[in-house]
């Protein structure tokens, strides 16, 4: 009973599939799925896990989990659910609907979506000296805030320092306790691709990147960040230039999946 079942399923998604690669080019005379929404307890690392209330089983078979990148655009065909619950293993933030079906019918819209976008950092410029300059995060205020890491008031997350060949690097907010006090426990990755690395990452996760490129910023409460700093054109007569940098913050906690930035 249940191999035929799960070819019924098959069957069904080959003809959807045929109708169109979006949601939005299929027509059915089905309720509109509701309640659609990102289980932010029971998302991970990239495993997301999206919920909708359930409807009459007597009226559906089962629902159809779309995404897309961006709130315009196609929608494309990410699994195929029984129950109301669906697990999206994502490679970037992407925004998520769901259809349900019942044999060659659907939904006659596609749900109101959720997501798990990022939230966008204001930039921020600080002048540069080669002296060290420390930043945190603020989660709430979507924002970075500079200051001296030897303070041990300030709390740093990130520091950003020039070796003894005056290249700059960033380094995790505890890396130097006796020169830079009162850092926050923290953790930096080169910033390649969309998925910032697992907590258990011995590897990936460094004791210093390279200034200049993308980064990975993991804090200690869970949150994760997508960042990158650049500098303006130097002032080589009074060895300074700015330090500029901008990211994202991923809102969910414990969840690693980015965009663009």
């Amino acid at each position: 009973m249940k191999a035929i079942v799960a070819v019924g399923l098959l069957v069904t998604v080959s003809v959807f599939i045929g109708c169109g690669d979006s949601a939005t080019e299929i027509n059915g005379t089905l309720p509109v799925v509701t309640g659609i929404t990102v289980d932010t307890l029971a998302s991970h690392g990239d495993t997301i896990v999206v919920t909708w209330t359930a409807m009459d089983t007597t009226l559906v078979d089962g629902y159809f989990l779309w995404t897309r990148r961006e709130v315009e655009g196609p929608w494309t065909l990410a699994a195929l659910c029984k129950n109301n619950a669906g697990v999206h293993i994502a490679s970037r933030s992407v925004f998520y609907t769901v259809m349900a079906f019942k044999g060659d019918d659907t939904s006659s819209g596609v749900g109101l979506s959720a997501n798990t976008k990022t939230v966008q950092v204001s930039e921020i410029r600080e002048l540069f000296n080669l002296r060290p300059v420390g930043f945190r995060v603020d989660v709430t205020g979507d924002s970075i805030i500079a200051g001296n890491p030897a303070s041990p008031e300030f709390a740093q997350q990130f520091v950003v320092a020039v070796n003894v060949n005056g290249v700059r690097y960033i380094y995790p907010g505890t890396v130097n306790p006796e020169q830079w006090p009162g850092g926050a426990r923290t953790r930096i990755a080169r910033g390649t691709g969309f998925i910032a690395p697992s907590p258990d990452d011995s590897i990936l996760w460094k004791d210093s990147v390279s200034y200049g490129d993308d980064f990975f910023l993991a804090v200690g409460d869970g949150h994760y960040c997508l960042l990158t700093g650049t500098h303006t054109f130097p002032d080589t007569a009074a060895f300074t230039d700015t330090l500029v940098l901008k990211g994202q913050i991923q809102p969910i906690v414990n969840v690693r999946v980015f965009n663009e930035l």
